[in-house]
């Protein structure tokens, strides 16, 4: 089970609810005494540096994935742009560069499939027979016998946009290397468990309290969820098991449509 699978979110959702429903439980055997006023004063205090701590560190996931997932996102396009830009400097070299621009063609349809392949278990943002692809275009560029000072720059350019290309691959590596710990929402987890036993130890047992904290805890867990979608970028809108949030291929297939005209 991964991270960013929706079953994550029901479990979070159960958990969270299922302590507000034994904190209702637990009102019901505890002494009179745990559940008085000044009890209720000092829990409701408690809770709230508890409550305040977690609203916090939950923002603070959410706007950091958010900030990751936009960060991926321009990164797609910035290779989609190296694509295009690429492919034009060669064409501007002239019929000695199509062959170049052929294995160009070759390598976005690849990296195509890396990143948005229709099965999860085919996708991978580092796939080694994508970097033999480019490599192979980088020692073709270089092997270019330019005839002027044009064709000099012109290979050049090239060869430099290859390196672009290859940059702009290996940062989407990287980034998705450093994905979210499940440390951290283990944490965050916890103190939600303690703060919704506390509701439920004073809340009125009647359905429309039980309702409240459902809804509450059905939102806590969206939220979770969508903090965890954004991590894992290329895995979403797929299949109903997938999360719903994914970067968009048009740019990279937007390039691939461009190549070779």
């Amino acid at each position: 089970m991964v991270l960013h699978s929706p079953l994550i979110a029901l479990i979070i959702m159960v958990v969270i609810f299922g302590s507000a429903m034994i904190g209702m439980l637990m009102s019901r055997v505890l002494p009179e005494a745990h559940l008085s006023a000044e009890t209720k004063a000092v829990v409701t205090a408690s809770m709230a540096v508890v409550g305040t701590m977690s609203a916090l560190v939950i923002g603070l996931l959410v706007s950091t994935a958010n900030t990751s997932f936009t960060a991926r996102n321009a990164n797609v396009a910035d290779l989609s742009i190296d694509i295009v830009k690429m492919d034009n400097i060669l064409h501007r070299y002239g019929p000695a560069a199509d062959p170049i621009r052929q294995d160009l063609k070759t390598y976005a349809a690849m990296t195509m499939g890396d990143l948005f392949a229709k099965q999860r278990r085919n996708r991978t943002v580092e796939n080694a027979a994508t970097n033999d692809v480019l490599s192979q275009i980088q020692d073709s560029v270089i092997a270019l016998k330019p005839t002027d000072a044009r064709q000099t720059w012109l290979a050049a350019q090239a060869l430099q946009a290859s390196t672009d290309i290859s940059s702009a691959r290996w940062l989407l590596v990287a980034e998705e290397m450093s994905a979210f710990q499940a440390p951290f929402l283990g944490a965050v987890l916890l103190w939600l468990i303690v703060l919704f036993l506390s509701y439920g130890l004073f809340a009125p047992r009647n359905l429309t309290a039980i309702i409240a904290m459902a809804l509450c805890a059905f939102a806590v867990a969206a939220a979770l969820k969508l903090m965890l979608d954004m991590e894992a970028p290329f895995e979403g809108g797929i299949t109903l098991s997938s999360p719903p949030i994914r970067l968009s291929a048009d740019p990279l297939q937007h390039a691939l449509d461009l190549l070779g005209k």
